[in-house]
């Protein structure tokens, strides 16, 4: 996986647009248009249930460590905290992507849904 797919800055906002997301990492931004969890200890809180947004939200001052690429998830991001969000792989999505990335130097990375 491109490290440069990792953000140098901890999450600083959570922005809901009417059917898609983005997490804000100063001058990196993920914009999230496929289904996503969060996941921790605890359990696995998926888009649009109870207590996803707010398990979204509490993301916000942490760095992300890791990110990858599985079947299942287009991608995931660990952050510092022990949690994970995740992007679901999604044959039935209603956008051609799946996520864009903005990142630092003005890398743009684009993944379409499959």
């Amino acid at each position: 996986m491109d490290s440069r797919l990792i953000p140098l800055e901890p999450l600083s906002q959570v922005v809901f647009i009417h059917d898609y997301f983005q997490l804000v990492f100063q001058e990196e931004r993920l914009t999230v248009y496929n289904c996503a969890a969060v996941a921790d200890g605890e359990s696995f809180t998926r888009q649009g249930t109870s207590g996803f947004c707010d398990k979204l939200v509490g993301l916000i001052g942490q760095s992300v460590v890791t990110v990858e690429q599985t079947d299942q998830y287009v991608l995931s991001l660990r952050f510092s905290g022990g949690a994970t969000f995740n992007i679901l792989a999604n044959t039935q999505a209603i956008w051609p992507e799946a996520f864009d990335f903005i990142g630092r130097n003005r890398y743009w990375y684009h993944e379409v849904n499959g």
